[in-house]
This record gives structure tokens, sequence and C-alpha cells, in this order.
């Protein structure tokens, strides 16, 4: 590992953190200036879906941060972990157009081209001196806990538990049932839901919690060289 680069990794995503907390503070402070009650509720009907836009920003920056600094390593084939060799073939090679309809004639043609277009792809993944991991992080449009854990496994990192230290408090139902659930909902043009100023509170709280467990994640990863082969 290069000297200080994890303490810079750690600088990076602190600032992420602390750019966006002070986001989610502004809302708070604009919210206690607004007077008119019809006002208040627009603003926070709206915040819903700026706050889920500052936590799925949040998720994209973090691992793009990751993979730049892992790239950083010069890394070959022989280094890296498979769960993130995966991550970068599934993200680098279309595997979607391989042919499966058996009624062709020529399918058997189109499956022999295709298994040689994936050998010439790893093949020169492997001889090349260093290996760059795909930088582009897909969420799926919607970071949901299971798309969380999903981009946590691909980087061979630490899962978050769905429930914290034992507790009744479900991050998994807060993010999908609570967050997703009302930015969809206000997304799709429903202006019946009406949003309190507990449950903007709640929601901030949310990422702010997310945000500290991915950095967590993402630091003790690196540190542990979790990205490399056992």
């Amino acid at each position: 590992m290069i000297p200080n680069q994890s303490s810079f990794l750690e600088q990076e995503l602190i600032s992420e953190i602390d750019e966006r907390r002070d986001l989610m503070l502004r809302l708070k402070v604009l919210l206690k200036r607004l007077k008119l009650e019809q006002d208040k509720q627009l603003f926070l009907s709206y915040s819903i879906p700026t706050i889920y836009s500052i936590w799925e920003g949040f998720v994209k920056v973090a691992f793009s941060i990751y993979v730049k600094e892992l790239n950083k390593l010069n890394l070959n084939l022989d280094d890296i972990c498979d769960q993130i060799l995966v991550y970068h073939m599934e993200a680098k090679y279309d595997f979607k157009s391989y042919p499966n309809n058996p009624k062709k004639e020529k399918e058997f043609k189109q499956k022999v081209e295709y298994f040689n277009n994936l050998q010439n792809f790893y093949k020169q993944i492997y001889e090349a001196n260093r290996f760059d991991i795909h930088s582009e992080i897909k969420t799926e449009g919607n970071v949901n806990f299971g798309v969380l854990n999903r981009l946590l496994g691909e980087f061979n990192l630490k899962k978050i538990d769905g429930h914290i230290d034992n507790t009744k408090y479900s991050l998994a139902n807060e993010l999908d049932g609570f967050l997703l659930k009302i930015r969809n909902v206000i997304a799709h043009g429903d202006k019946s839901i009406v949003i309190s100023e507990e449950e903007l509170i709640r929601a901030i709280s949310l990422v702010e919690r997310l945000m500290d467990l991915v950095f967590e994640r993402i630091r003790d990863g690196f540190i542990t060289e979790s990205y490399r082969k056992p």
C-alpha cells in the first residue's frame, strides 16, 4: 500500500460526508425560516427526494473514490480478489449478448464466437501490466438496502446488518420502507402524502448513519486489503 494512501482515502470520504451533512443541515435551517404552513408542507414534501438524492449520490461517489484509490496501487489480475474481478468483468463485458435460442441453426457458431471473445477479453486483462477496476458504479436507480449490500459484497467489503446492535431499529426498513417508499411516491406525482418535520429529521438521521457505516466499511477494507486474493 502506498504510504498515507489510507489517510487520503479517509479524508476524501469524510469530505464527501461533511458536504452532504451540511446540505441536510441547510434543509433544516431553511424549513425554520418558512412562515406559511402551505410553504412548509411543500418544502417538506420535496425535501425527501432531495435527501434520497444526497444518499444515492454519496454511494456512487464513495465507491468511485474507493476504485480510484485501488487503481493507484497498480494491481494485477493475480492480486485482485474474485469478487472485484467478477464485478469488473460484468461491468465491462456484455454477458447479456450470450446466444440462447436453440431454434436457430447458427446458434452453435454464435456460442463459439461468444466464448472466443470472452477468452480474448480475459486474456487482455491478464496480460496487462496493471488491472484498472471499472469505475462506473451501477445503483439500479434505487439504492435500497439490497443494492447497498450487493455493492459492498462486489468489493469484498463487510455487509451492513439490517438491525443495529440487536435492537428493533431496522436500517433495512428505514431505508426501503420509509425513505425510498416516500421518495418513490412523491416522484410519481402523488400529492396526497403529508410529510412532517419529524419525518424530515428521521430521514436525515438515517442517511447520516448509513454514510458513516459505508465509510467504515470502505476504510476498513482498504486498511485490511480485502481487495486482495486471500
